[in-house]
């Protein structure tokens, strides 16, 4: 195993152990922020994707040769379906795939039924693949889209902007959560 891959590794030891003592191990959390009564889940998300943005896009404006960013397709139908399927999935088994691999290392049954029934989705559509390509693949094929390069905006200052705007509605729900706490 190479440094990377610890170093990989590590960060992904530390992160679940911070989900889970969280409170990101029991699926209530997320059936409490799928219907609007806890944003706890929602802020985690916002704020990874704000940091997990910002640090690839400053690996790829400081170290390309580290970074190894590759953007795929955007394909739409099938961007839209997988939402669908992903979104009821998680409304069903009360986790996302990182919450669910969290439950599954604490121990909770849920988790474990969580990751075995995405584990069987994930084999399902390898199945379905060559039928549904047609269909949700091929049609709306926008190909490879960045916001950066759509807007011809560097990328560090593109992320930047964007990671405040999320880092501002994490402080909005904040604001929210006090106020229908007082």
């Amino acid at each position: 195993m190479d440094t990377m891959q610890l170093l990989g590794l590590l960060t992904g030891v530390l992160f679940g152990f911070a989900l889970h003592r969280a409170g990101f191990s029991r699926c209530g959390l997320v059936m409490r922020g799928l219907a609007f009564r806890d944003f706890t889940m929602l802020k985690v998300m916002l704020t990874a994707i704000a940091v997990g943005m910002v640090g690839a896009a400053a690996l790829a404006t400081f170290a390309p040769d580290v970074a190894h960013l590759k953007v795929k397709s955007l394909y739409v139908w099938g961007v839209l379906a997988g939402g669908l399927v992903f979104g009821v999935g998680m409304a069903i088994a009360g986790y996302c795939p990182g919450t669910a691999l969290v439950g599954l290392g604490s121990g909770v049954r849920d988790g474990l039924l969580a990751v075995a029934g995405g584990l069987l989705g994930a084999f399902a559509f390898i199945l379905a693949y060559p039928a549904l390509e047609p269909i949700l693949i091929q049609p709306l094929d926008l190909g490879k889209l960045t916001l950066h390069e759509t807007l011809r905006l560097p990328y560090l200052p593109t992320a930047l902007a964007v990671a405040a705007m999320l880092g501002g509605i994490v402080v909005w729900l904040n604001r929210l959560e006090a106020k229908a706490r007082a």
